[in-house]
């Protein structure tokens, strides 16, 4: 791997000036830039002000060791390497320093040639370590951005993020707090670990620094060194580290994000850095979520409002829609689908009838048996659905779900007489509540069947005209759970007077 010298500073730390000269013209023929300092407590305030990449320190100095110089980037979790150099070489000071941290240990006196090979090791070993570091990053933030694609609803981004976040970050608390409509300051939204629930007075002082946070689209890295600066935490104990990044999409304001560890655990720079880039999938998921939910209310009225336009036509059909969509979500979640396929089995239950606008009023409302020049009139109320939700192209994944709702597994259903697995998955569902529903409610040619005969019907037709399997486990949380809490979110019907 390449590493370009003059990109690369080092540190060289020694209270011998000569030496010090010595090691840094050596390195400064070789391109790198170079900064020295007398001893440990100085070579931390060009720590401070500097980016350092390799610090090269004699052990054994006033004011501060190199021992305690190695002590203190560790404790601050600096990523820089360390590089060890003495006069009181023995094979335990060695073993030391390494168990310290130190990249490489180089006994005094040395040849200089020696130590350019020791630097350039430890620099090839430093930019193998990045770079992998890089991938690794990479494929970090692939599994955050995979996790929250799969996820459309607020809820379950939300706690998808915080989930990953936990896992990357390694934090003792996560606080996610969000903006919502209506609100004029930020709510907590997902709250894990106990640091921040056992501490209300921590709690409520981090959340008034997501507001500031956010206002001034600017991120703290915290800890009980700096935090006295900040006067909301004046006054107020605080042992830990702590990271607080403002959550933007396109400058909207959508929320913030803290993480919380004992302050024996320091947040790095890095981290701070990675956890920003986090935010930023977050935020566009998050708003990418609410303007989703905004388009699906508004299908849904539109849904409503094509259901209600069926039902104008045939009274006896009052409620029939939303009742199937209700059972098809109720059995849809005893299958343990995923929230996709339950919006799915919800829009395909209230639009499953839409064709039958296009039915003539004396065949929907008939009261006798219908003949056959009339069912086969019927029977292109799937096409006629297929037909209308074609034109919205919010709806295309539920419209196989429509017009395939009347087909059996034995393949004698309509319109197509596809059968088993052929029909969509979502379609056999749709068929077992629809047949259900429309058993147990009144219809223009006679009245509601008891529950008991509709599961009996039901049965018998298992495996030929609907799926045994959906069959039994309908029946099962019919029978389970009764009749009555089934109906439960179905609205009231139209009941015909005897």
């Amino acid at each position: 791997m390449e590493i370009r010298n003059e990109s690369i500073r080092i540190l060289v730390v020694d209270d011998e000036e000569s030496l010090r000269e010595v090691c840094a013209d050596a390195l400064r023929d070789e391109g790198y830039q170079v900064l020295q300092s007398e001893d440990g407590r100085d070579a931390l305030k060009v720590i401070s002000a500097n980016r350092i990449d390799l610090v090269i320190s004699d052990l054994r100095m006033p004011e501060m060791s190199g021992f305690e110089l190695l002590e203190k980037i560790k404790e601050k979790q600096l990523e820089i390497d360390f590089l060890i150099m003495t006069g009181f070489a023995t094979i335990e000071t060695a073993v030391d320093c390494m168990k310290m941290g130190a990249a490489d240990y180089l006994p005094k006196p040395f040849n200089i040639k020696h130590l350019l090979v020791k630097v350039s090791k430890v620099l090839r070993d430093r930019a193998a370590k990045n770079e992998q570091k890089r991938l690794t990053n990479i494929v970090r933030l692939l599994n955050l951005s995979n996790a929250l694609n799969s996820r459309l609803d607020l809820e379950s981004i939300c706690r998808e993020f915080v989930t990953h976040v936990s896992k990357n970050f390694s934090p003792d608390s996560v606080m996610l707090l969000l903006r919502k409509s209506g609100r004029p300051f930020l709510v907590k939204t997902v709250v894990r670990g106990r640091l921040f629930r056992e501490d209300p007075d921590l709690s409520a002082g981090v959340q008034k620094l997501a507001e500031k946070s956010l206002e001034e689209n600017a991120g703290y890295l915290l800890d009980s060194k700096n935090i006295s600066a900040l006067p909301i935490f004046s006054g107020h104990s605080f042992p830990f580290s702590m990271m607080l990044v403002p959550l933007f999409s396109q400058m909207n304001k959508v929320g913030a994000v803290a993480l919380l560890r004992k302050d024996n655990r320091v947040f790095s720079s890095d981290e701070f850095n990675f956890l920003s880039v986090f935010a930023a999938h977050v935020a566009t998921s998050i708003q990418n979520a609410r303007i989703y939910s905004r388009m699906k209310d508004q299908n849904i009225e539109i849904i409503r409002s094509y259901a209600k336009a069926v039902e104008a036509k045939d009274y006896y059909t009052k409620g029939h829609s939303e009742g199937v969509a209700v059972y098809a979500v109720k059995l849809g979640r005893y299958l343990k689908l995923n929230t996709r396929e339950l919006d799915a089995l919800h829009t395909a239950g209230m639009l499953h009838d839409i064709g039958k606008i296009g039915i003539p009023d004396h065949i929907l409302n008939k009261p006798s048996t219908l003949d056959d020049e009339e069912f086969e009139i019927m029977k292109s109320h799937p096409a006629i659905a297929r037909d209308i939700i074609s034109q919205l192209g919010t709806l295309s994944d539920i419209l196989p779900v429509v017009y395939h709702h009347h087909e059996r597994v034995d393949g004698k259903g309509y319109p197509d007489g596809v059968t088993g697995e052929k029909i969509p998955e979502l379609a056999r569902i749709i068929s077992v509540v629809d047949a259900f529903e429309a058993m147990t409610s009144d219809r223009a040619y006679r009245k509601a069947l008891p529950w008991e005969k509709a599961v009996d019907i039901l049965a018998q037709g298992s495996g030929t005209q609907w799926q045994g399997d959906l069959v039994e486990k309908w029946i099962k949380l019919v029978t389970d759970n009764g009749f009555e809490n089934i109906q439960k979110g179905v609205k009231a019907r139209y009941v015909r007077p005897d």
